[in-house]
């Protein structure tokens, strides 16, 4: 079992580099073009609006099953006019390597690089109850004033965090919720209790 989730957590982070290295190249080529947000717009539309409401379709596109030669025509007929050619392009070359299942992957790794491009920065943000409006705008212009960059952010409601808030950027993450407050204040007593009891225990010995 631990072997089996060790093979997947490689695949992953395989799956993830490869996505990245695609990413990169779709990079490339739609700044040759002058308009590298039309392409990564356009293959997050086929994400989203094709591949995830007509799983069938997604099935079809990554089996192994079909040939490259019955792939690329059903990609022409689908997308031929719809998208622009370094779409429609890069949608060719991932189908010829057999890779337009990581395509989910590289659209992500490619939103990154066009945020980067933008001067945006995604921000995760948990909360316990939806932001109203007002604090929502406050918090984009505090991160705004902090950072040199546009704050672009994912909010998500988790009530079990109690209250507060939780701000993750990149790698950083600022804890500001109750529960972790809770849970600090939690191990505080107990690492204040265990202190007594080593170098006072005769607290905690009733007398006969």
């Amino acid at each position: 079992m631990a072997e089996s989730a060790k093979h997947e957590t490689v695949m992953d982070v395989t799956a993830e580099r490869l996505a990245r290295v695609y990413a990169q190249a779709l990079w490339a080529a739609a700044l040759k073009q002058g308009d590298p947000t039309t392409a990564v717009e356009e293959l997050r539309a086929v994400v989203s609006d094709v591949l995830n409401k007509f799983p069938q379709f997604d099935t079809i596109l990554s089996s192994a099953l079909v040939d490259q030669e019955s792939k690329e025509k059903l990609i022409d007929r689908v997308f031929g006019k719809q998208l622009s050619p370094t779409a429609l392009n890069f949608l060719k070359v991932l189908s010829a390597h057999d890779r337009l299942g990581i395509l989910r992957l590289v659209v992500k790794e490619s939103q990154h690089l066009l945020r980067e491009h933008l001067g945006q920065v995604e921000i995760q943000v948990q909360v316990a109850a939806p932001l109203d409006n007002t604090i929502r705008d406050e918090l984009v212009a505090l991160l705004r004033q902090r950072g040199n960059r546009e704050p672009i952010l994912n909010v998500n409601v988790a009530p079990d965090i109690v209250g507060g808030i939780i701000v993750k950027i990149g790698d950083r993450v600022y804890d500001g919720s109750l529960r972790t407050r809770f849970e600090m204040a939690r191990r505080a007593i107990i690492e204040r209790a265990s202190e007594l009891i080593e170098t006072k225990p005769n607290l905690f010995v009733h007398a006969g």
